[in-house]
């Protein structure tokens, strides 16, 4: 019985192609929105997981301020003894400080960029600094114990990025008034901040910005066998011994891979289902659509239901013939933004990873297929509804008179 109502649906459908297809356009720019949305929020979200798997996860960090969002952009500035304190825990296999000055004033052949500028330390946690932000040499050194300003600088400085030239082995770079000669480049890392940086041994760092004991963060590599979380908790609690503050008062945030891991994921949730609102407009206006189209085409065909009535079609048969109908209508329509959809998001994916570099591609979900494809067809039924129910509703003598 259903496949016969589909049949006779596209073949409806079918004499009426430019109206159907205009009809069906507002269901595939929903659903494209949405598969495009989903698919490119999972690509991000298993990218984002994939890199912290890389960090490991006996990474703990603690920031100044009190949130994740002072890993950036400080709302204050760590001490020594913070450093020192987290060092005694218990646990702790090795923690290092770095500086991290967002824009400062770089020069290069008479051109003048704002860049970030990282301290990193010399001693034996440079090597925890460089595994847990995914530094790596492409070519030429890494910074070491007795470089005073000699720096090593991010891929997109080398590879003409940041400034109209690129940036050699042994060129200088004048960073606040400071001339600065490159030793080595990194490696893309795929994050625009390491990408686009410059580089310094921490002691070189803090006499440019003229802060001598500077500190924005610390990261922490916990011993083998020791749990990330009751580490940072015991950080957390010395931190807050040491600074004479409260539970609850910290001007500090001590996180896990996971804690920051999580805190991504949550804002791409809240940008992922803020987007999704600005979509439903456009699948209610799809619906909308396909109401219009549909009673229409109960005026269009009255006749034709009052021959069928009187031929012994009951109320429920009509009902279903319309509500299939537009259905089909909305099926074909998700149909289409799912091809439309995957497609968009494999553009965008190719465009981040070769001018961007992150090495990132969409997720293509079969549950996600399906879930899009029975919205639309959902949807078509709901706006199909109050037609159907109106051409059910008909008598047949007086539909056969009204044509």
């Amino acid at each position: 019985m259903i496949s016969d109502f589909a049949k006779l649906s596209v073949k409806n459908l079918s004499r009426r192609g430019k109206r159907s297809w205009l009809t069906i356009i507002g269901v595939v720019i929903g659903i494209t929105a949405i598969v495009a949305l989903f698919s490119l929020s999972q690509g991000f979200e298993d990218s984002i997981t994939r890199e912290f798997d890389d960090l490991g996860a006996n990474i703990v960090y603690v920031l100044p301020g009190s949130g994740v969002e002072g890993f950036f952009s400080p709302e204050g500035r760590l001490e020594d003894s913070d450093l020192d304190t987290t060092r005694r825990v218990i646990g702790v296999e090795e923690a290092g400080p770095m500086v991290y000055e967002a824009e400062s004033v770089a020069r290069y052949r008479g051109e003048e960029q704002r860049v970030p500028l990282i301290g990193i330390p010399t001693d034996s946690s440079q090597e925890t600094i460089m595994r847990a932000n995914s530094l790596e040499i492409d070519r030429g050194r890494n910074i070491r114990e007795g470089d005073r300003f000699s720096g090593v600088v991010g891929h997109d400085i080398a590879e003409a990025e940041v400034f109209e030239r690129e940036v050699g082995l042994r060129t200088q770079v004048e960073v606040e008034g400071t001339d600065v000669r490159t030793s080595g480049v990194f490696e893309r890392t795929g994050d625009p901040e390491y990408d686009g940086g410059l580089f310094l041994p921490i002691d070189s760092a803090r006499e440019i910005l003229d802060e001598d004991d500077r500190t924005d963060f610390i990261v922490v590599e916990v011993q083998a066998g020791q749990e990330p979380q009751q580490v940072a908790e015991q950080i957390e609690q010395d931190l807050r011994q040491e600074r004479n503050v409260r539970e609850g008062e910290e001007d500090f945030t001590v996180s896990t891979a996971d804690d920051l891991l999580e805190s991504f994921l949550d804002v791409l949730g809240i940008v992922q289902y803020g987007v999704l609102g600005i979509v439903s407009i456009a699948l209610f206006v799809g619906g909308l659509g396909i109401m219009n189209t549909m009673y229409m085409s109960v005026s269009e065909r009255t006749k034709e239901i009052g021959i069928m009535k009187a031929m012994g079609a009951t109320k429920r048969q009509i009902l279903s013939i319309f509500l299939v109908e537009a259905g089909v209508l909305g099926l074909i329509g998700g149909a289409i933004g799912i091809i439309v959809g995957l497609g968009l998001s494999e553009v965008a994916f190719y465009l981040i990873r070769q001018f961007v570099g992150i090495p990132l591609s969409p997720t293509i979900s079969l549950t996600l297929i399906i879930s899009a494809l029975g919205l639309s067809f959902i949807l078509g039924v709901f706006s199909g509804f109050l037609p159907a129910r109106k051409a059910a509703r008909l008598e047949p003598v007086e539909a056969i008179r009204q044509q």
